[in-house]
């Protein structure tokens, strides 16, 4: 089977709410005019001849085009044929888009068609708009540059989707166009199908993202940790680090009294554990409190840098000098509590009095 990530083109169909959630946005790249049926995917500065794609042709209309967002460039771009707000995931079917000279059938799991991108932009048209767009560019031949090519690359907004109309506003022809991901490449597009078999989308992945999530390991693996944390833990957390930044020693013997590991766990709200906000902070006083007389622990990797793996490192690391209280505080030697010396056992008058030699 052909290359599909599933999840990424699901992303199209996410709600804004939900879309946030996993770093991506959504916006209205502009209309799409069909009137042939037939459609073109393709880099037009560079393939504007490409042909339309087989298998599958769009109703007569003006469509939505809808681009999903990540890190400010295009990482989906989507041309509704149906209201998205009217489907449902489950109930699409989704095929790999190709053109009549092409087979699906010798593809593997990671293989893919696509169309080449070499000026660093994607578009949908219609072939009528297509024909329309060939003359154009005959009529420039010869123009170095080209005022219609030299208008589209300076179209404002294309790295969020724009329609591109040369011939005016009028003019029954039109596409839209957006930059292409992060540049130059070959990029797939997918039919979706409904339950009937009939296209109600078509769009282009530009494979920015993966599993329909922008976030990179280790956004995911800190939304995991504070999505792990109950409530009251997390209320707990930001206390502490709210203590330290009052150097409120009462407030911190307090949360810590029942639970000592929390001076070493990471708080949300500030990405650090108390530790390391006392040490930022240069709270000597907090930070004895939160050792509690014991080593200092490791630190969490998560909050590893560059030749920074260690609280005392850290403290060193930073531009500004710590106090010569608060590295007293991090370089003191634990030294063990000795045994009190237990008291040999005293033996009774009888034992005393017969034992006797």
């Amino acid at each position: 089977m052909a290359h599909l990530d599933l999840a990424n083109l699901r992303t199209t169909l996410l709600d804004d709410t939900q879309l946030a959630a996993v770093a991506l946005h959504r916006t209205l790249a502009g209309h799409l005019p069909v009137s042939s049926g037939q459609l073109v995917v393709c880099d037009p500065l560079v393939q504007a001849e490409a042909p339309a794609l087989a298998d599958y042709t769009a109703p007569a209309g003006r469509h939505p085009v809808e681009i999903i967002v990540h890190s400010g460039r295009p990482a989906l771009a989507v041309a509704w044929f149906k209201p998205r707000q009217a489907l449902t995931a489950s109930a699409l079917h989704w095929q790999m888009a190709r053109w009549t000279t092409q087979d699906l059938t010798g593809l593997d799991e990671d293989s893919f068609i696509g169309y080449p991108v070499d000026a660093g932009i994607g578009c949908f048209m219609d072939t009528d708009t297509q024909q329309a767009l060939l003359a154009l560019i005959e009529q420039a031949d010869g123009e170095e540059g080209g005022a219609w090519s030299n208008a589209l690359v300076d179209h404002d907004g294309l790295d969020e989707g724009a329609e591109y109309r040369p011939w005016g506003e009028d003019s029954p022809h039109g596409l839209v166009v957006f930059t292409s991901g992060w540049g130059d490449g070959v990029y797939p597009s997918y039919w979706a199908l409904d339950t009937s078999g009939h296209p109600v989308a078509l769009v282009t992945d530009f494979l920015c993202i993966q599993n329909g999530d922008g976030r990179d390991e280790r956004e995911i693996a800190d939304q995991a940790y504070r999505d792990s944390l109950p409530p009251e833990e997390a209320e707990a957390l930001a206390r502490l680090v709210a203590a330290v930044e009052r150097d409120d020693a009462n407030a911190l013997r307090v949360l810590l009294k029942d639970a000592p590991q929390r001076a070493n766990q990471i708080e949300p709200g500030c990405g650090g554990t108390a530790l390391f906000e006392a040490i930022r902070l240069d709270r000597p006083q907090a930070l004895r409190v939160l050792l509690q007389g014991a080593a200092l622990p490791a630190m969490p990797e998560r909050l590893h840098m560059s030749r920074v793996t260690s609280y005392l490192e850290y403290a060193r690391f930073l531009k500004k000098p710590r106090s010569a209280e608060l590295m007293a505080v991090l370089e003191a030697p634990v030294i063990a509590d000795r045994p009190e010396p237990v008291a040999a056992p005293r033996r009774s008058f009888w034992v005393r009095l017969f034992g006797r030699k």
